[in-house]
């Protein structure tokens, strides 16, 4: 009986120790907002900070999360801590719940086509380049296959500079960032003469 007392006492300071280092990591709060960004960032961030710290257990990782949800984020936890077992509960099934509550599969399929559908028009290579990154996350072909990628961006691009880069065939999405960048300044002194 003794042995098990102890054993409890060592858990709850190892987990008070745990709680204590994530939080001098300045954990971000999630509130529940309907922006499906700030979901997404909120975990990404909150993932960092278990990798960083070298955080692998499922429950430690879950119990450090929630702690960090906050208004309308709580009472969603709360009505999934009383409808479901979260003690067999894994990190990748939070998440899944998580991201299906804050970032929902219709926004997701939403980002994918405007993704499939972006064009440079009247954007900047730089603001292209950036709204082309946002969204890419979304098509997990085009992330997967950097000669894919740098492809669908060549199409994208205004029809004046896609006509000094797609006949490259340059094989990586940075290669033709590059060439874009410096074609776009050619472009741009061209038209100043």
């Amino acid at each position: 009986m003794e042995e098990l007392g102890r054993l409890r006492k060592t858990r709850q300071n190892e987990r008070t120790h745990l709680f204590s280092e994530f939080r001098k990591q300045r954990p971000p709060i999630f509130t529940g907002e309907p922006d499906p960004k700030i979901a997404e960032n909120w975990i990404r961030q909150i993932e960092k900070m278990f990798n960083t710290m070298g955080i692998t257990e499922h429950i430690d990782r879950i119990d450090l999360a929630v702690y960090q949800l906050e208004g309308e984020a709580d009472h969603w936890w709360a009505l999934i801590r009383e409808s479901r077992d979260i003690a067999a509960m894994t990190w990748a099934q939070f998440k899944e719940l998580f991201l299906r509550k804050y970032f929902p599969i219709t926004v997701k399929q939403e980002r994918n086509r405007e993704f499939l559908n972006l064009e440079q028009g009247t954007m900047t290579v730089t603001q292209y380049v950036a709204k082309f990154e946002e969204l890419a996350r979304y098509a997990t072909r085009y992330e997967e296959n950097d000669e894919d990628k740098a492809r669908k961006f060549d199409w994208g691009l205004d029809p004046t500079i896609r006509g000094r880069v797609l006949p490259m065939r340059l094989p990586t999405f940075a290669d033709v960032v590059d060439t874009t960048l410096d074609s776009e300044r050619e472009v741009a002194d061209s038209k100043r003469i």
